[in-house]
């Protein structure tokens, strides 16, 4: 796979991926290029779902011919008309760019390992599961709210929590019973909540982006009370879920046995540590004008996890502390279905 790791080693991989690509670039090569690509593919759905000049149901049927080319059923959908609309409104070249490469990254299976095309299979149908969803609850022309607690905790399985498995899956495939001290039942569900957890702290550090565009992840809520009630009422047992699940990725790192694994695996769960931390003592204000891990702060995370990766359970212990500055928020407690 010479060809395909010269292109996951250019711009366009670091374009799209943000600080996950530094866990790309320290996995050991066994599995580097199946997470890459897997990540990839992922990527360029999420570009089409989230590309607003396209009406739902041309984005709904998109994401369907792509999932199924992705599962062999199918071809790549023709991406002229979307990409012309992307491309005179929000989405950027690197977006584009991998719309354009699909179809070639698909045929990239026929030279993979099978269980490795298996894996990236489940995670994309997951993945494009999850945005349909979301594209069939949040229509656009008024403010939707999430039914349930049951809803809000699928969809992050479906966008993300699904990752936690896939990357489990991937250690596992390539390294057996050596992956982790751990069994892989429990591995897969410490990756699926740690899976979660990001994608909760998306949704939490989101909230005032997403009020405006019509969608409310938080049960429950109403959006004409304002986003500044939201945040500190009604999303408060969410913003304790999410430090609940995020604490599972100290568990995970434990576990893993090779030392570029584990800090690959830890960097996205350091990040999440720092920036729940941030979201903890911000206000309605604050959270309007972006939470975020300056650039700065993610080097020097980098730097502290790269010594810490030299001991097993040093990483864990480093996100601990980190998730440790971010206090419980009491009692909270998420309501049950009706």
């Amino acid at each position: 796979m010479d060809d395909f790791e010269r292109e996951l080693g250019g711009d366009l991989l670091a374009s799209v991926s943000r600080s996950f690509y530094l866990s790309l670039k320290v996995l050991p090569g066994e599995i580097r290029s199946a997470a890459s690509l897997g990540y990839l593919l992922a990527r360029a759905t999420d570009t089409v779902a989230d590309t607003k000049a396209v009406a739902p149901e041309e984005r709904l049927q998109v994401l369907s011919e792509m999932a199924e080319a992705v599962a062999g059923e199918g071809v790549a959908p023709d991406f002229t008309s979307l990409l012309y609309k992307g491309a005179a409104t929000e989405s950027i070249d690197a977006e584009l760019a991998a719309l354009r490469k699909f179809s070639s990254w698909v045929g990239y299976f026929d030279r993979m390992p099978s269980w490795q095309v298996e894996a990236i299979q489940r995670v994309v149908a997951s993945v494009v599961r999850g945005q349909a969803d979301d594209l069939k609850r949040f229509p656009g022309n008024h403010c939707a709210v999430l039914e349930s607690a049951d809803q809000l905790e699928q969809y992050t399985y479906d966008v993300a929590g699904c990752v936690g498995v896939f990357w489990t899956d991937l250690g596992y495939g390539a390294y057996g019973e050596s992956y982790a001290v751990l069994p892989r039942e429990e591995m897969e569900q410490l990756g699926k909540d740690y899976g979660k957890g990001l994608q909760l702290l998306n949704i939490l550090r989101d909230l005032p982006e997403d009020l405006q565009s019509g969608r409310c992840y938080i049960p429950g809520a109403d959006p004409e009370e304002g986003g500044a009630k939201i945040w500190q009422e009604d999303a408060l047992v969410w913003r304790q879920r999410c430090r609940e699940l995020l604490a599972s990725a100290g568990n995970y790192i434990h576990a893993v046995h090779s030392r570029r694994l584990r800090l690959a695996t830890a960097l996205p769960a350091l990040i999440g540590a720092q920036t729940l931390t941030l979201l903890s003592s911000a206000g309605w204000g604050q959270l309007q004008q972006r939470v975020k891990v300056e650039r700065k702060q993610v080097k020097r995370l980098f730097r502290r996890a790269l010594v810490a990766s030299f001991r097993r359970r040093s990483l864990g212990n480093l996100f601990s502390e980190l998730l440790e500055c971010c206090p419980p928020l009491g009692d909270a407690v998420i309501p049950a279905k009706d």
